[in-house]
């Protein structure tokens, strides 16, 4: 069980939060490039609210904003919520004109439920323990036959119900976004029984080298021959970073690719304000928020020695700095950190978006630890952009060279450094403390260069894109 949050968190940097108030409070107007277009387009998102997480704001946010550019929204998701992440406040995000279409295909938790509902009332048991026996069994026969969770078996399904949506109301594009990569092989069918223009939002790389295990030989033939096609037959490739989509290119230069970042949404951060409008007076310590999921390379281990180390060195320090984890861990960190924790480490456990922007702006100093690997090389974190755009230092455990490196200097006042060096780790860490106790940390950001990530920005450049694959289609 992760540990309840109950220290205060007190210490805020020693910033004007005035001018930060005001840019919140008054966002620039945002208009589309071309200024027409619109329509309605299908957006296949395997995860969407009410499931959790940092990957599901960006499909929100587009059902959220689209709309104000003449774009009308309709969403094809998952028909069960076996997912890690459950934050029921996100369905805040899903305008009234959006349709969520919840299809249950084939996957183990869709059986598992189906089934579950017909043998509770022939064995008197409750349907929660029916429903995880058989969702375990059915999970355990998906990996042992090369499906992996099985979620995948919700292609054909969604496939199906997208074409009858379009067949009963006409839509004018699709946009499919992923992770999971299957959502493609919807996107991909959808397009070719339709022959609606098609746009894949390729969030990460199809091949990653994040998580401790390499995939086998099979598996990595078949993620190669989905980049293939998605990259061969969707009329445009959007990434949300520009070195993802280079690196497309590169590989594919017959391919439309265009780079649309991930952002943050000035209503989430007046909600935190709102929840938290006064911060709290600094208290004589400092507290540092690790946020996020920790999972495959992204480690605790080595900010936890790094920050032990900076404590042997500031033996005063101790009992004064405290570290936060405010998100999920995997299963091998979460058994380590549950049962050899320090004494100054917390685990916040998973929290609500809201709660987790007002936590986070109530810190002295937020840190992102981006592994160095080929995958955090080809993509940005989105909580990145939550993160500069709020008031407080942010430290980036991040690679060098790198364009999370490179977002975070040009946001200014961010601190970076090397996860895989733990000497330059211990010496950001220890430079970022003793300026927090001497009221020299700052974090005042030139503001209005960060417009450019606001989610409305962000939708605009979607409309954009629509407007121009849909004219390209003759549509």
């Amino acid at each position: 069980m992760s540990q309840t949050l109950t220290i205060p968190i007190t210490n805020v940097p020693d910033v004007t939060h005035d001018a930060w108030r005001h840019w919140i409070e008054n966002a620039p107007a945002v208009t589309t490039s071309g200024g027409s277009g619109g329509g309605r387009v299908l957006l296949i998102s395997y995860t969407f609210p009410p499931t959790g997480g940092s990957g599901v704001q960006r499909p929100a946010k587009l059902a959220r904003y689209l709309p104000e550019f003449g774009w009308t929204v309709e969403v094809l998701a998952a028909g069960h919520e076996r997912f890690p992440w459950h934050d029921p406040s996100l369905l805040a995000d899903v305008p009234s004109c959006c349709h969520v279409h919840r299809v249950a295909g084939w996957e183990p938790a869709c059986i598992a439920r189906k089934t579950g509902r017909l043998l509770v009332n022939l064995t008197g048991k409750e349907l929660p323990r029916i429903e995880n026996s058989l969702y375990w069994r059915l999970a355990r026969w998906a990996d042992r036959v090369g499906l992996g969770n099985g979620e995948s078996l919700w292609v054909g399904p969604a496939a199906r119900a997208a074409v009858r949506r379009h067949r009963r109301q006409s839509f004018d594009a699709v946009i499919s976004t992923g992770p999971p990569t299957f959502v493609h092989q919807v996107a991909a069918r959808v397009a070719a029984t339709t022959h609606l223009p098609w746009i894949a939002d390729v969030r990460d790389p199809f091949v990653s080298d994040h998580d401790r295990r390499k995939p086998d030989g099979r598996k990595l033939q078949t993620l190669l021959g989905l980049e293939r096609r998605v990259l061969e037959s969707a009329d445009t490739v959007v990434t949300t970073c520009e070195t993802l989509a280079d690196d497309f290119r590169e590989r594919y230069p017959r391919s439309r690719i265009r780079a649309i970042t991930n952002g943050f949404d000035r209503e989430d951060l007046l909600a935190a304000l709102k929840k938290n409008a006064t911060p709290s007076s600094a208290d004589g310590s400092c507290t540092l928020i690790a946020a996020g999921s920790f999972y495959g390379q992204r480690e605790l281990s080595g900010l936890v020695d790094a920050l032990e180390r900076v404590l042997g060195r500031h033996p005063a320090w101790r009992g004064r700095v405290r570290l936060v984890v405010a998100g999920t861990l995997d299963a091998r960190q979460r058994r380590r950190w549950e049962t050899d924790r320090p004494e100054w480490m917390t685990l916040a456990g998973y929290l609500d978006h809201v709660s987790m922007i007002s936590l986070v702006r109530s810190c002295a100093c937020a840190v992102m630890i981006v592994p160095d690997c080929k995958h955090t090389r080809l993509c940005l974190p989105a909580k990145m952009f939550e993160l500069i755009a709020l008031p407080v230092r942010v430290l980036g455990l991040v690679p060098p060279g790198s364009e999370t490196e490179k977002r975070l200097l040009e946001a200014g006042d961010c601190t970076v450094a090397p996860y895989e060096h733990p000497e330059r780790m211990a010496t950001a860490l220890e430079g970022v403390i003793a300026a927090h106790f001497a009221r020299r940390l700052k974090a005042a950001r030139d503001w209005p260069t960060l417009d450019g990530y606001d989610r409305r920005s962000i939708a605009a450049a979607w409309a954009d894109c629509l407007a121009e694959v849909c004219r390209h289609h003759g549509r």
